[in-house]
């Protein structure tokens, strides 16, 4: 079956027969299949520079089409659909925001860092964590 699966999906043998050992089939089979979705294009504010409000109103003004990414993220905004490059709007060049995965955004959110607080960042660049640890 896991070798099924794996030609079927393009998948290592040997992951699907170790996701066989975590889930059922049919679980298994669920997990792969959102695993190949695409994941929403995500942006961070700067809130050093811009309010989300303000990023999000210049943003539609180009056309964009977007969400608050959800609840647990006073920062983050979801895109839907961009008639413009989301990397290479003026908001974007002058720092107002950046692409960041939503699931690079929790870790900060778990750590909750304080005002004074030191924090030795050993994540991977481009350093997204850390400007948001700022």
């Amino acid at each position: 079956l896991g070798g099924f699966i794996a030609e079927l999906y393009g998948y290592l043998p040997e992951l699907v027969e170790y996701f066989l050992t975590m889930f059922s089939p049919a679980e298994t089979l669920e997990f792969i299949d959102y695993s190949d979705k695409p994941r929403p294009m995500v942006v961070r504010t700067n809130t050093l520079k811009t309010r989300r409000k303000d990023l999000a109103l210049a943003l539609m003004k180009r056309g964009v089409s977007l969400d608050p990414l959800a609840s647990w993220s006073k920062v983050g905004l979801k895109i839907m659909e961009s008639p413009v490059p989301i990397g290479a709007t003026p908001e974007y060049l002058s720092g107002h925001y950046m692409l960041q995965s939503a699931a690079s955004m929790c870790p900060v959110l778990a750590l909750a860092p304080e005002p004074k607080e030191r924090v030795l960042d050993m994540s991977a660049a481009p350093g997204g964590k850390t400007s948001y640890i700022a």
